[in-house]
């Protein structure tokens, strides 16, 4: 009632999982492959990580070393010696000497309770001068690992101290 057709003998079951296993095998090791070449360089800046070094009449924007020759200079100095040096000692140049913030090494422990792979972005407005100081609206934003950016306002104050623009004082905004 049912025709036979006949076919060649199937493969035995031992070569049919041979050939299976070494698919299965064969694909794993094309994923490892994919996987090494597309992950993420280890010394890349973290995710989302940009910092465009801007400077205008209006906002001065970047993470470099800066100096004390001007405002913005000295806060984005200031920054720098904070999230890159990590050092209280080379942040203080960009300080007036008797500033709050070098009471009680405080800055250091500030500066410690950072982790260390932070890399901050600071944006920098004039709010203008008071007297002989100059008010600055400053936005800190720092990415550290594995979180979201944190984004920091501050009311910055500088003013020249023996032909040097230091920062006299940091509020928050």
């Amino acid at each position: 009632m049912y025709a036979k057709f006949h076919t060649a003998n199937p493969l035995p079951r031992s070569r049919r999982h041979r050939w299976i296993a070494a698919g299965v095998l064969g694909a794993l090791a094309a994923l490892a492959v994919i996987a090494v070449v597309t992950s993420p360089d280890a010394t890349a800046e973290p995710d989302g990580f940009t910092c465009e070094e801007n400077t205008s009449a209006n906002l001065v924007t970047g993470s470099g070393p800066g100096d004390t020759s001007s405002g913005q200079s000295a806060i984005l100095g200031f920054h720098h010696a904070f999230y890159v040096d990590r050092s209280a000692a080379h942040a203080q140049r960009f300080l007036i000497p008797d500033s709050a913030l070098t009471v009680d090494n405080r800055l250091q422990i500030d500066i410690d309770a950072i982790p260390a792979e932070t890399r901050h972005c600071v944006s920098i407005s004039p709010l203008g001068a008071i007297g002989d100081s100059q008010r600055w609206a400053v936005t800190v934003t720092e990415f550290r690992p594995d979180i979201e950016p944190w984004i920091t306002r501050q009311t910055v104050t500088t003013r020249t101290v023996d032909r040097v623009i230091l920062i006299s004082e940091i509020t928050p905004a």
